[in-house]
């Protein structure tokens, strides 16, 4: 069956930040070999394309995505083999995280609550309370733009604070294997991962659309202190605004557009730079055409 090309279909539903226009075209393979057929799709039409899981750390332009959005929900096998686990690039990290914890297998409960997939956590190497999945991955297969798979060792993936190998090179993250500590105590384990999620759920604004952390942390700091400091806790630009909980979350009040998101972070980090000297960085990523702010960064 050949692969399903549609056109025009609205992202806004497919990113946990509730804003975004059409994609162009959009895809949702089910095979490395309908993954590689939406490349050459691609390639042929002279499109970019964009590798779209959970969308929880992503902003889509209010113009839409002008190529291929190729979307990963399709790609959701887990594989156990004893503390060895190996999921698909679809699969929901929580989900990983709820199954490690199940089986009394260490080392995941502290990105508990992490939003995403597997593939988009191991493509920016995802992590929280000092834990990143870099400490945990073994193994990752990965699709070039040619069609070509590669399996890389963990020292091949080029894991550094919030990047990999993978970033820029056009490279999908297809499937990631990672190894656990057996024999740990699956209730002692369930109340690690309860305590993650409830230190979440106070301090971040989990009620309104977000994209997670908007700022990377700058050496030595943090980008929610350098934002309240700034005085910019509760900073609004239109329906998008600073929360009040949480310096460094950016949310949705109800009707925030995607420039309304741009433009409000690109003050911040311009209001942050003059107070500080910092000049802080965007975490997610922000894809299609935005306006320019008229200060420049």
């Amino acid at each position: 069956m050949a692969l399903r090309i549609q056109k025009h279909i609205p992202l806004a539903p497919y990113v946990s930040f509730k804003v975004g226009g059409p994609a162009r075209y959009f895809c949702q393979p089910a095979s490395p070999e309908e993954f590689a057929e939406a490349l050459r799709f691609a390639h042929n039409k002279g499109l970019k394309y964009f590798v779209l899981g959970k969308g929880t750390n992503l902003v889509f332009s209010d113009m839409g995505y002008p190529g291929l959005v190729i979307e990963t929900e399709n790609f959701n096998r887990v594989q156990w083999d004893g503390a060895k686990v190996t999921t698909e690039c679809g699969v929901l990290l929580m989900d990983v995280v709820t199954q490690s914890v199940e089986r009394g297998m260490v080392g995941m409960q502290n990105l508990a609550g992490i939003p995403g997939t597997m593939g988009g956590g191991v493509y920016i190497n995802a992590g929280a309370f000092d834990q990143e999945l870099k400490d945990l991955v073994v193994s990752v297969l990965s699709l070039k733009p040619d069609g070509t798979l590669v399996r890389r060792s963990n020292s091949e993936c080029g894991f550094v604070y919030r990047r990999s190998v993978f970033c820029g090179a056009g490279e999908i993250v297809l499937e990631s294997s990672m190894e656990l500590q057996p024999g740990g105590d699956p209730a002692a384990l369930r109340t690690e991962m309860e305590a993650t999620l409830k230190r979440r759920s106070d301090k971040q604004p989990l009620e309104y659309p977000n994209a997670g952390s908007m700022f990377k942390r700058p050496p030595g700091n943090y980008a929610g202190a350098l934002i309240q400091a700034a005085g910019l806790k509760g900073f609004r630009m239109g329906n998008a605004a600073i929360s009040d909980k949480h310096a460094n979350f950016t949310i949705n009040l109800g009707c925030a557009t995607a420039q309304e998101i741009w433009d409000l972070t690109s003050e911040v980090i311009l209001r942050v730079r003059d107070h500080s000297g910092i000049t802080l960085e965007r975490e997610p990523i922000f894809a299609g055409e935005f306006l320019p702010w008229p200060r420049p960064l």
